[in-house]
């Protein structure tokens, strides 16, 4: 992920390999963003990025159920030409969904929860592998230089003791899936709930290997920016999104039916089983190590996520 177009491209990307189907530029999720809201309760615009998708299942049925609270929340998908932080930064959002890298890169955001108590990059190696060490000499599939994917193959390497000299990195695009299971490279930076999920459905044979044994990275996040990081009516969406996030593993299926009020083509039965199987891997991505659901701030993994990226000399 990045904060400009190739973003687009890249949710654009795999929603369509979710079987989601695409909204109009700059538009609002329709069920979930259209409640009349009460003229003496606190109003908070969030945004979700670019595709309507069943990862964002905790923000729909949240809305849905009333788990903000007194909270009037309204759901806003990014348009096509809309930067990540773009609408945050004007003040059209008062918080947004999105990687944590890629806010401390973009510089002035505060995280104020987090959503993904696991990295859900991956280091995903056809065939068997016994490390990230064994990434040496190979070719190894990223998007581009930029973005949570690009950060996350550096943070492999570094962590396997190589550099990108024993490697060769190839820009791919967003074409991951095609690009391993076609011998174009032999590995990939993926997503344990996006293109591991397809991996295992074609039934196709990957190595999926953490990019660090401690966190060094951070992932899906609510980020607002810093003025507004202690504002009460925020703190009530972090609170509302660990709700709908337990509220969600409770009832599965009443996620899928308030993701389906978004994304029609979960209607078709193959669509719904591919958006059970991303649900069930986005879940476990929400879990501490205890097993819980928790949208804590780890404060010394965002410190080392902070130091390794100016070290590499892509945050300030």
């Amino acid at each position: 992920m990045i904060t400009n177009r190739r973003t687009t491209i890249a949710l654009f990307a795999a929603a369509l390999a979710a079987g989601c189907a695409p909204q109009s530029p700059g538009t609002t999720s329709t069920s979930a963003g259209t409640r009349t809201p009460a003229p003496d309760r606190p109003r908070v615009t969030v945004g979700l990025t670019y595709i309507p998708n069943v990862q964002f299942c905790a923000f729909y049925l949240g809305v849905q159920e009333g788990l903000f609270g007194d909270v009037d929340v309204t759901l806003r998908h990014h348009g096509e030409q809309e930067g990540l932080f773009e609408a945050l930064q004007l003040g059209r959002e008062d918080v947004v969904f999105a990687s944590a890298d890629e806010a401390v890169v973009a510089g002035g955001l505060a995280t104020i929860a987090t959503a993904y108590q696991q990295y859900p990059a991956e280091v995903m190696i056809a065939g068997t592998a016994a490390g990230l060490g064994d990434l040496r000499g190979k070719r190894l599939g990223i998007p581009g230089r930029y973005g949570s994917s690009y950060y996350a193959a550096l943070a492999a390497l570094a962590s396997a003791g190589l550099t990108e000299e024993d490697v060769r990195l190839v820009e791919i695009g967003y074409t991951s899936v095609a690009a391993l299971t076609t011998g174009k490279v032999d590995a990939v930076v993926g997503f344990r709930n996006n293109e591991l999920v397809q991996f295992q459905q074609q039934s196709f044979a990957v190595t999926s290997l953490p990019i660090a044994d401690e966190a060094v990275l951070v992932g899906p996040s609510l980020i607002t920016t810093q003025a507004r990081a202690d504002e009460e009516a925020l703190q009530r969406v972090v609170e509302g999104m660990r709700a709908a996030e337990e509220r969600v593993i409770a009832d599965p299926e009443a996620a899928l039916r308030a993701t389906a009020q978004q994304v029609p083509a979960l209607a078709d039965a193959a669509q719904r089983a591919n958006a059970e199987a991303v649900l069930e891997a986005t879940t476990k991505l929400w879990l501490d190590p205890s097993g819980a659901v928790s949208v804590a701030v780890d404060e010394a993994a965002m410190q080392r996520m902070r130091t390794f990226l100016q070290e590499a000399g892509i945050a300030k």
